[in-house]
Parts: C-alpha cells; structure tokens; sequence
C-alpha cells in the first residue's frame, strides 16, 4: 500500500499556516525537514562523495516536495514578482521567500473572508452539503489568516444563513439561542440531519422519476407494437376471378357466393348465428337469412295450395254441375 501525502496546494495567505504544517510533516517523514529548517553544509565532493550525493538527494527532494505545492497562477506570479530565481537548487531559499512574501495575510484578504463568511446563504447552494462544506472552510480561512471569531458571533452567522430555508426549525434554534443553549457545533449537527434526509428525498424521487419514466416507455413500447402489428394485418383490396367483385387479398370465393377467409370454416352471412358477436353486419345476415327462409316457405306454401286447387275445384264444380247439369242443392237457390 502506497504512502499517504498530507500535502496540500498553497492557495496564498488564506491558507499558509495550514499548507506550512502540512509540508512540514511530509518533509519530516521523508526525514529531509532539516533542509528548510537550516542551512545544511554542503559535504566536501573530493574528500566525501557519498555524503555529498546524500546532501544533494535530500535537497533534491525537498526541492521536489515544495514544488508540488504550488500550482495556484497568482501564488507562482507574487513569488516571481518578488524575485524568486527558479533556478535555485536550495530549498530552504524558496521556503523562506514563500514564508516571507505570501507569509504574512493582507487586511484586504481578512475582509474578504470576513464578508464571505457573514453573508454566507444556504439558498445559495444546491444541497445541504455543499453549504457546510463552505461554511467549514470559511472557518478555516478566518483561523489560518488570524481572525479571531466570538463563537456566539459564529453561532448567529450560521443561524442567519438557514433560518429563511428552514423557517419551522428556526423558531426552534431561535429560543435555544435566546436561553445561551445553542452552540455552532450543535446547529452544525443538526444541519448535517437535515442535509441527509435531503439527499434521501432526492434520491427517493429519482427513483420514483425513474420508475414512471420506465412504465411510461414501456406503454409507448406496447403502442409501437400495437401499431405494427395493426400494420402487419393490413390487406389489399383484389378483385375476385369468379365474380368480379373487389375482396380483400386473403379472401376466396365460395360456392354460396360469398366471401372469406379459408381459415373461417363457416360462412357468417348463410349461418350468421355462428358469426362472432362483434362482427358489424350479425344483424344485416340474420335479418337476410330469415328473409330468404320466410319467402321460401310462402313459396312453397303457395305451390302446394295450386296443386290442390285444380284437382279440388274441378271436383267440387263438377259435383255441382257448372260447366254441365246444375247440382240440385244449387236449385234450392233459385
């Protein structure tokens, strides 16, 4: 497992004294502290040439160490506005002039920190979390550039950036602070509860957002299948070879002159009892087929009275005598 660096970036004075005890510690790790600390005599080369590579690798490398620190523009530019010669091997020569130009924090600096920090909002911020991690590094800015801050001062500063977002809790924090109760550590806890029911309301949300956007796509899948499939069933319109009349493609032409489907093993319009409930013309076929039945019967009604008829009548007005001798029963009506 690698070493851990505690390191960090030079910013300007905002940030010095945290940055020198940071590179202090590394430097006293690599056990090369001495090298900025002091002026280390430079071993003779001809008399002893591995204290003498010793003494150049430790400068080399505390050279190295404090050289990593400094990659903010303005930091490099004040450095070389004041002289630093880049060329230096020494590495106590640029901690020292490190320490001496940005070393020392301007009155303009400390306002502006000090402006920042009491005008610090939590509406300014995304989430929660966002807001404390500035506000906490604010209070590390005000104590690295000296300012010394009255704790119940720090207390209200916080208070005032949250009260207006969280109005109900407010009221609370607001008698605490009346009593002497509530401390900035205390409201900093609190705060972190509250930033962390945020973030799982919004995650909850998301989720919820994510589970609508799912079942709202997989609708819009079942549509697009729907349709293709309405697609798929559409037909063409030909026209029959045995009667001449326009059909759908995947029609055929029956011995009782209609059309289906071969697929369909009755015909719906000659026994439309056996069609399926939906189909639009059930009633048009049944009204059809009981016209046909109720004209058939009468036909055949009809035939069957006329072959009676003649055989009957020629009986009877035979008996009677039209056409020949008159029937004497007709006599009485004379």
């Amino acid at each position: 497992m690698g070493e851990i660096s505690s390191l960090i970036n030079l910013k300007g004075a905002v940030n010095i004294d945290s940055w020198n005890r940071a590179l202090r510690c590394e430097l006293n790790c690599a056990d090369i502290l001495e090298y900025v600390t002091t002026d280390v005599a430079e071993p003779d080369k001809a008399t002893k040439p591995e204290d003498h590579k010793v003494w150049r690798t430790n400068r080399a490398k505390a050279m190295k160490i404090i050289q990593t620190t400094l990659k903010d523009e303005k930091v490099c530019n004040q450095l070389s506005i004041n002289g630093w010669d880049q060329d230096s091997t020494d590495p106590k020569y640029l901690y020292d002039l490190i320490r001496k130009v940005i070393g020392k924090v301007s009155n303009q600096a400390r306002a502006e920190i000090v402006e920042e920090f009491a005008s610090l909002r939590r509406s300014s911020f995304d989430s929660m979390s966002s807001f404390l991690i500035r506000f906490d590094l604010l209070r590390k800015r005000l104590e690295d550039s000296k300012v010394p801050v009255d704790p119940l001062y720090e207390c209200i500063t916080l208070y005032n950036a949250v009260k207006r977002q969280y109005p109900y809790d407010a009221r609370f924090w607001d008698r605490k602070l009346n009593e002497d109760k509530l401390t900035t550590e205390d409201l900093l806890v609190e705060l972190s509860v509250i930033g962390n029911t945020e973030t799982n309301s919004t995650n909850l949300t998301l989720q919820v957002q994510k589970t609508s956007t799912t079942a709202s796509t997989a609708k819009t899948d079942d549509k697009k299948t729907a349709s293709t499939k309405d697609k798929k069933t559409q037909h063409k319109q030909i026209t029959c070879t045995d009667c001449g009349q326009s059909i759908r493609d995947d029609f055929k032409h029956f011995p009782c002159g209609h059309h289906r489907n071969p697929r369909t093993p009755d015909c719906w319009w000659c026994e439309p009892e056996k069609a399926h409930p939906n189909w639009a013309k059930k009633k048009e076929a049944i009204a059809n087929k009981a016209n046909k039945t109720n004209t058939g019967t009468t036909a055949a009604t009809g035939a069957t009275n006329t072959g009676l008829a003649t055989p009957g009548s020629a009986m009877i007005f035979g008996n009677f005598g039209f056409g020949g001798n008159a029937n004497p029963f007709f006599k009485d009506f004379h």
